[in-house]
């Protein structure tokens, strides 16, 4: 599980990007609008062409969030979910923080792994393995 200091160095950082594999290759968007918990990261796709057609082929994707020389880098299994409890609550959700925009789906990212990625000797550090996770 995620401890409470990396759900808020995730949550907090100044800059995060997901990366997905498909037909076209790697992509690579921002992401701005996340929820972080312990064994769970949720994105809210608005815009997410590209990354929606790659999850249909590619679950595995890598999410990295960091401010300055300081971040880290998460790998989950992505699932797309357009339907259910969890996306009922996130449109509700949405349409209060954002009443502008259409929330079209959410990406459940169900982490494995977690690294450092900040500069200096810590970097490349594995801090969460899948066994962190409940995972074999």
């Amino acid at each position: 599980m995620l401890t409470q200091d990396l759900i808020e160095s995730i949550s907090g950082a100044e800059a995060k990007a997901l990366a997905t594999c498909g037909p076209e290759g790697v992509n690579v968007v921002p992401v701005s609008v996340i929820k972080v918990s312990e064994k769970e990261i949720i994105l809210y796709d608005f815009f997410m062409d590209k990354t929606v057609k790659n999850l249909q082929i590619d679950p595995d994707v890598a999410l990295t969030a960091w401010s300055g020389l300081v971040g880290l880098q998460v790998k989950a299994k992505a699932d797309y979910q357009t339907e259910g409890g969890l996306y009922q609550s996130s449109v509700e959700e949405m349409k209060v923080q954002f009443p502008d925009r259409t929330l079209r789906g959410i990406i459940v990212l169900r982490l494995t792994h977690v690294y450092d990625i900040s500069a200096g000797a810590s970097a490349g550090n594995l801090l969460k393995s899948p066994s962190d996770f409940g995972l074999s």
